[in-house]
């Protein structure tokens, strides 16, 4: 990998295989410490009214992320002389202006003001430590209103802070260390937006698989971070070979890179793409155990997508402009099918032990069953808001649901996969429909679109004895009281709970700095004290307790998490529970009636079933 190398003005020679007419893109990421891009594009242009738009609904996204609110010092200037420019009344993402007569060209400079720590939806934008950048292209340009913008052929570069290295899957054009400057090959619209770019002064590069095609590419706020245990390297190693055995040998893809953020001072996030995934973790996430546990299936689930969201992609989602909206009722295909098939890759690559797999599906039950927003919306409705809900505030949850097509997902697709293997006692399996559905690539980034019907084919070319149609219409699109758990006992074991929390469930709390009561109070809490949420007609909330509030003494005493939990414990011998709240300016006594101890859930062998877990998750990848 070339080294990352600096960038100092718009006057660069093109690549002799360059369109005639591309955009040429500069970007000034040397003071990203301060977290501040400069940005400077050469637009070609004729003379005439002329519309810029800032890109707003992002694929993968599933809802307009456009940071254009940090866009500062917007200019447009024809041979150094400003132009008036005026933002579109209607539209915040689209500016117009006239070019004079004589122009051929515009040039368009701003500043990006990058987001500090998760406020402003950070999670999906560029952001930055000072050691640490991911760059997404989509928020460092404009371009210009045109017929088929995603193929506008764009130039780009990029300067970045001394000795910084980088990793993208954007081919390289030249890279020169004489004058520390590296220069992407031409590529459209649409390619650059799918290479978001990670950079830093810590970077490791890993080369994974058998073959010379697969790289995680690490990067990390200290050089103690970017060391991965051998058994995350053997299983990142294993993670090709089982994505092949599941949706066959052809790709989607020439080449893939794993970039991995690492840094504390940006918000967790995975985010995928054709031929790389944007993934940050915090600083020591490969370094501290209870953090890979929790993370072990983010690079399976983003990875999944290139076959799935990428590749084959909701025809609904596919839209010509990045200004137009996307229908996302299908996102239970789309991410409601990766999460269960990451969590598959991550138990077939060793990413997550049986014990730690099996405790995964039990918290996603338990996390589903206590969704009751269910009562009166169905997972499809959850889908087609996707755009509301995952701006949504975590207060309130449970009972307005979330972006649920995920973890519901999960248990739904599992579903299928036992129903399979069941209705053809085991001579085909989901893997089966993976490989006719998802299989077939070309070795480059392509997308084909997809109905529910051609879904429905496929899954009846697979195991025609079951009323797809149905099936998902009862599961999908009308309201139900319960989660589809079917699944989960079709294949031998049944959701149970205990009072000692499992290995994953307490890796996750504790990442979260909360206390999670969900399954025993039906309370949720933040750090210190702070309630983020409630389930309805469970104890806590029967006792008046509401997002928003604070847990400032348990039985008389000072608040303290573990002091919380024996109390809760304490109840099945028939200790009181009282918990003094805050409320605004308000202190109250809430008394909790319940009597059930602490409750987490867990999975459970029903001795009268197959197993059929287990050879679920068996490893195929040779």
């Amino acid at each position: 990998m070339p080294r990352a190398l600096l960038v100092l003005a718009l006057t660069f020679t093109l690549p002799a295989a360059a369109p005639a007419a591309p955009v040429l893109l500069d970007v000034d990421a040397s003071e990203v410490g301060r977290r501040v891009i400069h940005v400077r594009e050469l637009v070609p242009a004729d003379p005439g009214r002329l519309t810029l738009h800032y890109p707003k609904w992002i694929p993968g996204r599933h809802r307009p992320v456009g940071q254009i609110a940090n866009v500062s010092s917007l200019k447009i200037t024809v041979k150094g002389e400003a132009i008036a420019w005026h933002r579109d009344d209607a539209d915040p993402f689209t500016v117009h202006s006239t070019v004079p007569e004589g122009a051929k060209a515009v040039e368009v400079r701003f500043d990006l003001l990058l987001a500090a720590g998760s406020e402003g939806g950070a999670q999906f934008m560029t952001v930055a430590s000072p050691k640490v950048l991911t760059m997404n292209w989509n928020d460092v340009l404009l371009y210009p209103k045109c017929a088929k913008p995603l193929e506008l052929p764009f130039v780009a570069r990029v300067k970045l802070p001394t000795n910084w290295k980088f990793g993208t899957a954007l081919p390289v054009a030249r890279a020169s260390d004489k004058d520390g400057s590296v220069l992407f090959e031409s590529v459209p619209l649409e390619t650059l937006i799918d290479s978001p770019l990670l950079a830093g002064e810590h970077v490791r590069v890993v080369p994974i698989g058998a073959g010379k095609e697969h790289l995680v590419v690490v990067a990390c706020d200290s050089p103690d971070g970017l060391e991965a245990t051998q058994e995350t390297l053997k299983s990142w190693n294993q993670l090709p070979a089982e994505a092949a055995a599941l949706f066959g040998p052809e790709r989607p893809y020439k080449a893939y890179t794993f970039l991995l953020g690492l840094s504390n001072h940006i918000p967790r996030a995975g985010i995928e793409h054709h031929q790389s995934s944007d993934n940050r973790l915090g600083e020591l996430a490969l370094v501290k155990a209870a953090e890979r546990r929790a993370a072990a299936t983010l690079f399976p689930h983003e990875f999944v997508h290139s076959w799935n969201g990428k590749f084959r992609r909701p025809a609904d989602m596919l839209v010509g402009d990045y200004q137009l909206p996307q229908q996302t009722r299908l996102l239970w295909v789309y991410e409601g099918l990766t999460n269960y098939l990451g969590w598959l890759l991550a138990a077939r690559s060793g990413l997550l032990s049986p014990d730690d797999a099996r405790e995964y599906l039990a918290m996603t039950a338990a996390r589903m069953t206590n969704s009751r927003g269910r009562a009166w919306r169905p997972l499809a409705d959850t889908a087609a808001a996707a755009s509301v809900l995952f701006d949504a505030p975590r207060s309130w949850a449970s009972a307005r649901r979330a972006v649920d097509f995920y973890d519901e997902g999960t248990l739904l697709w599992l579903d299928v996969d036992v129903t399979i293997r069941t209705n053809t006692k085991g001579k085909k399996s989901l893997d089966d429909f993976c490989k006719a559905f998802h299989g077939g690539g070309t070795g480059k980034p392509e997308v084909k679109g997809y109905s529910l019907d051609d879904v429905l084919a496929a899954l009846a070319a697979v195991d025609p004895s079951t009323n797809w149609k149905a099936y998902f219409a009862r599961r999908v699109d009308a309201v139900a009281d319960a989660p589809p758990l079917e699944g989960i006992t079709g294949a031998g074991w049944t959701l149970a709970y205990t009072e000692k929390p499992s290995d994953l469930f307490a890796a996750q709390e504790g990442l979260s700095r909360g206390v999670n009561l969900a399954d025993s109070l039906g309370l949720m809490l933040g750090p210190e004290g702070a309630v983020s949420d409630v389930v309805p007609q469970r104890p806590a909330a029967k006792a008046g307790l509401a997002p928003g509030m604070k847990v400032i003494a348990v039985n008389g005493r000072r608040y303290a998490p573990d002091a919380l939990k024996a109390a809760v414990g304490s109840t099945k011998a028939g200790g009181k529970l009282e918990l003094l709240v805050e409320s605004g300016d308000f202190f109250k006594t809430h008394a909790v009636e319940y009597a059930g101890g602490l409750r987490y859930p867990r999975l459970e062998k029903a001795d009268a079933r197959d197993d059929l877990l287990t050879e679920i998750m068996k490893p195929r990848g040779k």
